[in-house]
């Protein structure tokens, strides 16, 4: 056998272990499948490990050594490729998937996304929407989600507190104050109270916090992003998580009735299986650091 490091046997490993499969990775590196299974067995050969489970034609499933592996290998021959590539490949961007919810990417992810760009030109995030739990074999990067359990078992990661406020139109809301004065919102049949059937906890939690029981909407939308449209129409008053609201209530365009804020539930974000890496990681710390100036607060580990 050569003495020679099966360098190259080492990047088809990280590729396989990227795509998920040997046929995803064949893929990638315009191969034959049998062409990338001959470069894993010359580096299983090399090493005296068995770095996948065999007997699967699915996902391909890291063995305890090929995790230990990836874990030390995955960055160094990231950093040699971008080296390389960085030579005969100048502006080349690599892309970085992120799993979140509509409203959370709609009205806080992606109108931060340039300051990333800005900061690290050769990283692509692109955006996928999706609400309720994660499918873990799924090829995104990092999954972003309101409740930790919806991350199904990858290790969470704090982000941030939610904090909801009791909003308005500007105009709705100037008709409030010239009606009540200086005296306290009476939620009666004058007032209509926007909902969204995505979160039918909001209303319930607000009413209970300010001492009117079992406060429910009465002009119910399917979800926060058409709730928020009806609030700036001047349809009703509506309790809404205020980092989705931040931008319109420095606007004016929403308005605050209320001085306190509702903790509703807090962001976590997870790592997907195996795709951890330096670019990962950089976008993680940013997110993080997004999180805290919008308003988060430290979070114990989940």
């Amino acid at each position: 056998m050569s003495s020679r490091p099966p360098f190259n046997a080492l990047h088809v490993f990280c590729v396989v272990v990227r795509e998920g499969s040997f046929r995803a990775a064949a893929a990638a590196l315009s191969l034959t499948p049998g062409a990338v299974s001959r470069q894993i067995g010359l580096l299983e050969a090399r090493l005296k490990v068995t770095l996948f489970e065999r007997g699967s034609s699915g996902p391909a499933m890291l063995t305890p050594a090929g995790h230990r592996l990836h874990e030390r290998a995955a960055d160094r021959i990231e950093g040699l490729l971008e080296l390389l590539d960085g030579e005969s490949h100048p502006g080349r961007q690599h892309k970085l998937l992120v799993d979140t919810s509509v409203t959370l990417a709609m009205y806080w992810l992606i109108p931060q996304l340039r300051l990333f760009g800005d900061r690290h030109p050769g990283t692509l995030v692109q955006v996928r929407t999706a609400d309720g739990d994660i499918d873990p074999a799924s090829p995104a990067d990092v999954f972003i989600r309101r409740e930790p359990s919806e991350l199904r078992g990858l290790p969470a990661q704090p982000l941030m507190m939610e904090r909801s406020v009791l909003v308005a139109g500007a105009e709705f809301s100037r008709g409030i104050q010239e009606r009540r004065g200086a005296g306290p919102l009476a939620f009666d049949g004058d007032v209509p109270r926007i909902g969204m059937r995505s979160r039918t906890d909001l209303w319930p939690a607000w009413g209970n916090a300010h001492g009117h029981v079992a406060l429910e909407p009465t002009l119910l939308f399917d979800n926060t992003v058409l709730a928020i449209q009806a609030t700036l129409q001047g349809l009703g008053v509506l309790v809404v998580p205020e980092i989705f609201v931040a931008e319109m209530l420095a606007s004016g365009s929403l308005c605050r009735l209320h001085p306190l804020t509702l903790e509703t539930g807090r962001y976590a974000f997870a790592v997907g299986r195996t795709r951890d890496s330096m670019r990962v990681r950089q976008f993680t710390d940013w997110l993080s650091a997004q999180a805290t100036g919008a308003g988060g607060v430290p979070l114990p580990v989940i």
